[in-house]
């Protein structure tokens, strides 16, 4: 978790730790298409992926989705 200017972001390890992966996973499912790539704000001359509420709920419907596919 990140404040900026008080505002709190959630980072890659707050969401892999929601969704109960790795945070390599993350990126690798951001990668592969499986979940949308999230929003980014400025931090200096850093770019942070953050990660709302809102995205991680729709994050873990489509992971969910996407291990229900994969099952036999």
């Amino acid at each position: 978790m990140v404040i900026i200017k008080g505002k709190t972001y959630y980072t890659t390890t707050d969401a892999a730790k929601t969704l109960g992966v790795s945070a390599k996973t993350i990126r690798s499912y951001i990668s592969r298409g499986i979940i949308p790539r999230p929003p980014e704000v400025r931090y200096g001359l850093r770019l942070l992926k953050h990660f709302p509420l809102d995205y991680m709920e729709k994050a873990k419907k489509l992971l969910e989705d996407y291990r229900c596919r994969k099952m036999p």
